[in-house]
């Protein structure tokens, strides 16, 4: 009977331990935890260690451009948390407004908040671009712009990538 038991304990640490060697690996094959964003803060993500952020204009709003490995810098997709548009009616009024269907845009949710995307099309889009409204601050809004330039794959890549880890922190 005590070796019955002894041969449990024996199979359950053996489990356990090789348990934590796959979650261990399993880590190592996923986005770093550390979340990057826009330098205010309004907008933060997860990416892969080997992806890098690269600074926006300095009169495009909260904003960070991103790239994966090899990428030129002309297809980095732009993260950008927007202040109020003080001219109504512009493209990215439009988008985030929920009363208004834009043709050819799909209504999704990021980070729990209604947003409007439109993906790359026939009638010259050349550019995957999700745009909502600001979590608490009003008139605020969150946009997404990947072009799909040379490598449409990666272009999609990189932007369900940010898409799928984005939060809005206001």
């Amino acid at each position: 009977m005590n070796r019955r038991l002894l041969g449990v304990v024996v199979a359950l640490a053996v489990a356990v331990l090789g348990f934590g060697g796959w979650v261990s690996l399993r880590d190592d094959e996923t986005p770093s935890k550390a979340p990057t964003g826009t330098p205010g803060g309004a907008l933060t993500f997860v990416l892969p260690p080997t992806w890098q952020t690269l600074a926006c204009g300095t009169d495009e709003g909260d904003c960070v451009r991103v790239a994966t490995p090899g990428m030129i810098e002309a297809h980095a997709a732009t993260v950008s948390f927007l202040p109020p548009n003080p001219v109504e009616g512009t493209p990215v009024d439009t988008l985030i407004n929920p009363d208004v269907t834009v043709p050819g845009s799909t209504r999704i949710t990021v980070d729990g908040l209604p947003a409007t995307r439109l993906d790359p099309d026939r009638a010259g889009q050349d550019a995957i671009l999700v745009a909502g409204r600001a979590r608490t601050e009003v008139g605020y809004a969150f946009m997404v712009l990947c072009p799909v330039g040379g490598d449409a794959e990666r272009a999609r890549g990189l932007c369900e990538q940010i898409l799928s880890t984005l939060r809005v922190t206001r």
